[in-house]
């Protein structure tokens, strides 16, 4: 099984992915601080490429932020919640990335700004 998702106070650094569980959609954390979701062409992205950002951590509050090495902000979903006890970041099988509190959508590629 594919890891697809990351948890509250998890992160992703340079060349880290998550992969749908059907296995077609990839999204990368490039080493150019770029986060892209592709199959076999980029579908959406952070657009923060030629940045700093070394690592996407989902943080205690639910906000999904990428950070450079000195741990200034170069991102970030803007989806902080107060009371947050669970949250998830997930590639789904039809390529959209969905960070949910207990279960409930706070962000998703699909309604992001980005390249599609």
């Amino acid at each position: 099984m594919s890891k697809n998702a990351i948890y509250k106070n998890h992160e992703l650094r340079n060349g880290d992915f998550l992969e749908s569980n059907n296995r077609k959609f990839r999204a990368f954390f490039q080493d150019d601080g770029n986060f892209v979701i592709y199959t076999w062409k980029p579908t959406w992205a952070s657009d923060t490429d030629k940045t700093d950002a070394t690592r996407l951590i989902l943080q205690e509050d639910c906000n999904l932020v990428m950070y450079n090495k000195d741990h200034k902000p170069r991102w970030q979903s803007n989806s902080s919640s107060q009371g947050c006890t669970s949250c998830r970041l997930q590639l789904n099988d039809d390529g959209n990335l969905v960070l949910s509190k207990d279960g409930i959508p706070l962000w998703t590629s699909a309604n992001s700004k980005g390249m599609k």
